[in-house]
């Protein structure tokens, strides 16, 4: 038996593929086959932005000053998909490729992540394909999320429609179950997100330690948005402990003035990172399961534009 997944696997973000890796994993673990189908859409990996304004002209100018270690970067994702990522041969661009023809698989899970996010999308609308509604096979919902508080004005009955579709629905975050529980009328269990269902050694056995990384007895800050309430707590862990503060680089900005920056890390060497760290202070949901799954002290915060709508689910 065969299951085709739908998630987000190809963004150069660590909690993207590291949550699809662990996905393939814990279905093949109920004897199934389990591969990723290629639909390679809205992810741009461009080192280099679209000009768009100074935002991007920044950007921009911030890649050329370390291309070496954000080229390397790049490498080292593309490495991880291929290592650790079972991809289907063929690729496909748009709807109508998968549901024009005949497809390997038994059933279609619709993966983790923020796949039913509508705003994620140029056009702001739901993407049908990461509902599975190319397929008339069985379709399974794992912990999807919506990524947004309440579902945008005019767009319900087209999400119940995708809903209904579905023998087994469940939610990543509780706000995600009580949409789907007012829009279809369904109960959705909260499930964990998939980098929760394999184990450490799972784990440290697809973690990377390069030569030139730091290898313990260090602080490691994981930031994916301004580190705000961080800082403080960084400063006095910093100065109590007397460690060394290594910033895997979420974003760019420093946050720390004597921070070792590390901006070529892929997700091999971020699991590395936080497998080695004595400390962890992070404002990132997987900089915290991978805290919790390497067993490392760790704090976390979350930012106040992270606690408003609509990202608060």
């Amino acid at each position: 038996m065969k299951a085709g997944l739908v998630t987000f696997y190809h963004i150069h973000h660590y909690g993207a593929l590291l949550q699809a890796a662990a996905t393939e994993r814990a279905v093949e673990r109920f004897g199934w086959d389990c591969e990723i189908i290629d639909y390679f859409v809205n992810q741009d990996n461009a080192l280099f932005k679209r000009p768009t304004g100074l935002g991007s002209a920044a950007h921009d100018a911030h890649t050329a000053l370390h291309y070496q270690a954000l080229s390397e970067r790049y490498r080292r994702f593309e490495k991880f998909s291929r290592d650790h990522l079972r991809i289907s041969d063929r690729r496909y661009g748009h709807f109508d490729e998968l549901a024009g023809g005949p497809l390997p698989y038994d059933l279609i899970l619709s993966g983790s992540d923020q796949i039913w996010n509508p705003k994620i999308f140029p056009d702001g609308r739901f993407d049908p394909v990461f509902f599975g509604t190319f397929s008339q096979k069985r379709r399974i919902a794992y912990a999807p999320s919506f990524g947004v508080p309440t579902i945008p004005e005019g767009m319900q009955a087209e999400l119940k429609g995708y809903l209904d579709g579905f023998s087994h629905l469940s939610a990543r975050e509780t706000q995600g179950s009580a949409i789907i529980r007012d829009i279809a009328g369904k109960d959705a269990p909260v499930v964990l997100d998939p980098t929760l269902l394999l184990t450490a050694d799972q784990w440290a056995a697809m973690a990377d330690h390069p030569a030139n990384y730091p290898k313990g007895g260090y602080i490691l800050c994981y930031c994916i948005s301004r580190p705000g309430a961080l800082i403080p707590y960084l400063e006095r862990l910093h100065q109590e402990t007397g460690l060394p503060v290594v910033q895997l680089c979420g974003i760019r900005q420093k946050v720390h003035p004597k921070a070792k920056q590390i901006m070529d890390a892929g997700p091999a060497e971020f699991l590395g990172l936080f497998q080695n760290a004595a400390y962890v202070v992070t404002n990132s949901f997987h900089g915290t399961v991978f805290s919790v799954q390497f067993h490392r002290p760790f704090f976390t915060t979350v930012s106040p534009a992270e606690l408003s709508a609509p990202e608060r689910s």
